[in-house]
C-alpha cells in the first residue's frame, strides 16, 4: 500500500503518458481541447434541431383540410397556412437567438435555413391572404382552393439539417445530439 502511494506520488509533476491522456480526453487521438470543442459544437447542434424541430413538431399537429364544401375547404386551408406559418416564425425565432456557432459554416447552414424558412413563411402567408379574401368572395374558383398547397409543398420539402453532413463536426454533432437524432430518418441499406 505504501509502496503504490511512493509510486503515485513519483509521478507527480511528470507529463502524462499517452495512455493518461486518452483517459482524461475522451480517446486516442483527441486531445481535451478537441473533446471539449466537440461536445461545444454538439450542444449547439442540439439546440439548432430544438429549434428547427418546433417546426416538425407544428406540422404534426397541423389543423386538415374539411373538404366538405368549397367555403369550408378555402376555411381550412386558411387555417392549416397560419397554423404553419406560426411554426415557421417560431423556428426562425430560435435560430435567430442562438449564440454564435463554434464552427463558421454552422453559422452559415443557419443563415441559409433562416432564409429558406422566412421565403416559405411569406408565400403562405400571401396564399393565407388570398384563401382569407377568397372565402368572403361570393364565388370560390378551383385555383384558390389550391393555394395553400405551394407552400405545403414547399415546407415538406425543406431540408432542415442541409449542409450539416458537409462539415464533419457538424455531422458528427447530428449524431451525438439527442433532438437531432429525433429529427434524422436512419435507413439500412
Amino acid at each position: 500500500m505504501i509502496t503504490g502511494l511512493c509510486l503515485g506520488l513519483a509521478a507527480c509533476g511528470q507529463a502524462p503518458t499517452r495512455q493518461q491522456d486518452e483517459i482524461h480526453t475522451g480517446g486516442p487521438g483527441l486531445s481535451q481541447g478537441q473533446v471539449q470543442r466537440q461536445d461545444a459544437v454538439t450542444r449547439w447542434t442540439n439546440d439548432y434541431c430544438i429549434a428547427v424541430g418546433s417546426l416538425v413538431d407544428g406540422l404534426a399537429t397541423m389543423p386538415t383540410v374539411d373538404p366538405s364544401t368549397p367555403r369550408r375547404a378555402v376555411q381550412t386551408s386558411s387555417d392549416l397556412l397560419g397554423s404553419m406559418i406560426s411554426g415557421l416564425d417560431k423556428a426562425v425565432t430560435g435560430l435567430r437567438t442562438l449564440p454564435a456557432a463554434p464552427v463558421p459554416e454552422a453559422d452559415g447552414a443557419r443563415a441559409e435555413t433562416v432564409a429558406k424558412l422566412t421565403g416559405v413563411r411569406t408565400r403562405a402567408a400571401v396564399a393565407k391572404q388570398h384563401l382569407d379574401e377568397a372565402g368572403a368572395a361570393p364565388r370560390i374558383d378551383q385555383d384558390t382552393l389550391g393555394e395553400a398547397r405551394g407552400p405545403l409543398d414547399e415546407v415538406s420539402k425543406l431540408n432542415l439539417l442541409a449542409g450539416f453532413d458537409a462539415v464533419p463536426d457538424l455531422e458528427f454533432a447530428v449524431t451525438h445530439a439527442p433532438v437531432c437524432q429525433q429529427l434524422t430518418v436512419r435507413t439500412t441499406p
